[in-house]
């Protein structure tokens, strides 16, 4: 062979070989492409009315927030699917036009499209219909449904207590025999729509997380265990349904009398603390989270219970239920509680306590045993949970700004729920 040829022949290899490894590149990135395009929420909405001239809306959680601009009356989202979530949508208008403003969101249960169909008019709660992955479509409707049971809840109980029954409380004679009602309205109209669900679709994540939400409301723990028991194998080892059967486990550990088990959580400088460090004092363990208000304002009156108390083998201990570890940081150093402070990031707020709603309280004695609990912490003190304090140490604390023979004003702390 001569020289130009085996030339010639070395440039179309090589020219063969750069040709295969462009072509290789470009097949490489449509394959890449694909699977991310796989692997994409897209929401599409639209939302006609008028929108007072703000045309901004948000897509949120209780960690992150995105915007999208409305454009004759057609919005969208778009980002990649991680795992399950639910996204609240929150139009601008409703900031300026003084409506009130009902949280609605999406059921993200796995990647796909989202169509959303809504009347600013008839505020986003009420109008909004969802069409795409099935798991968002069945939430969708068990929400409309709910809310229709709800409604019928309300009326009954406003026929037996009054049209004001919803502003009673532990004052109003009435109060007990109104709770025992609203338990049975409840379960009379919500189980139903639940084992509904369940039965209808089996393997939906829907399921799981509606039973991580209202399934919480249903008033005993053989109703609930009997719910989580229609569920599917595959979908009990779902988060919503482990937090579920959590929640069952809490409420066995946390009623009065029951001997708290030990557990290790980390402390703001990442160390374990353990509540047997505690043991021999009476501990305070107060649920809290940076985003709830009630609980932030509640620390002013457990500072100065902590400051009448803390010599008497008496300590606080607050348990934060929040997902984003920066914020906890940020309201923790913000706050400068002279206690000590860890993270939930066990869910032992669920498995062991069966918390509800923040700010919660468990009093527990030198032996672990639980005392009292509650919902809420009274920021101007007369809270049941300081009555059993004075009680055990023989002095009452006085309420802010008041000589101690006065009596405190009793203002319940607002609990959260739909955690």
């Amino acid at each position: 062979m001569c020289w130009d040829q085996v030339t010639s022949a070395s440039i179309n290899i090589q020219t063969m070989k750069q040709l295969f490894f462009c072509l290789a590149a470009i097949s490489c990135g449509l394959f890449s492409h694909a699977q991310s395009g796989k692997n994409m929420v897209t929401i599409k909405g639209t939302l006609t009315g008028d929108l007072k001239g703000y045309n901004k809306i948000y897509l949120y959680t209780r960690t992150s927030r995105d915007s999208a601009v409305i454009q004759n009356g057609e919005y969208s989202f778009s980002f990649p699917f991680e795992q399950p979530t639910f996204r609240n949508l929150y139009p601008e208008y409703l900031r300026h036009g003084g409506m009130m403003y009902q949280p609605f969101g999406i059921l993200i249960a796995g990647p796909g499209t989202y169509y959303v169909n809504s009347d600013a008019g008839k505020g986003l709660a009420q109008s909004s219909e969802v069409k795409g992955p099935e798991a968002a479509v069945v939430y969708r409707r068990f929400e409309q449904e709910s809310s229709a049971a709800q409604r019928n809840v309300s009326m009954a109980l406003a026929k037996l207590y009054g049209d004001n029954w919803y502003r009673k409380n532990e004052k109003d004679a009435d109060y007990t025999a109104l709770q025992h009602s609203r338990d049975s309205l409840q379960d009379l109209y919500m189980i139903p729509l639940i084992e509904k669900l369940l039965k209808d679709h089996p393997d939906s994540y829907a399921g799981a997380f509606v039973l991580a939400g209202a399934g919480r409301q249903v008033s005993t723990i053989e109703k609930k265990e009997k719910l989580l028991g229609m569920l599917s194998a595959k979908l009990k080892k779902t988060d919503p349904a482990q937090k579920f059967a959590d929640h069952i486990q809490g409420l066995k550990n946390s009623a009065i009398g029951k001997k708290v088990a030990n557990f290790v959580l980390p402390d703001p400088a990442g160390k374990d603390f353990s509540l047997e460090e505690l043991k021999g004092k009476y501990v305070l363990i107060d649920f809290w989270a940076s985003w709830c208000a009630p609980c932030r304002k509640s620390f002013p009156r457990m500072r100065e219970v902590y400051a009448a108390y803390r010599d008497q083998s008496f300590e606080i201990y607050s348990v934060s239920i929040d997902e984003d570890k920066a914020a906890w940081l940020k309201a923790v150093q913000e706050e400068s509680n002279p206690w000590k402070q860890s993270l939930d990031n066990k869910n032992i707020s669920q498995s062991r306590f069966a918390v509800t709603g923040v700010p919660s309280t468990f009093l527990i004695g030198p032996d672990g045993t639980i005392i009292a609990s509650e919902v809420g912490f009274d920021p101007k003190g007369g809270s049941e949970i300081e009555k059993k304090l004075a009680e055990l140490f023989g002095k009452k604390v006085p309420a802010p700004g008041q000589e101690e023979k006065k009596p405190a004003g009793v203002m319940k702390a607002i609990p959260m729920t739909n955690m």
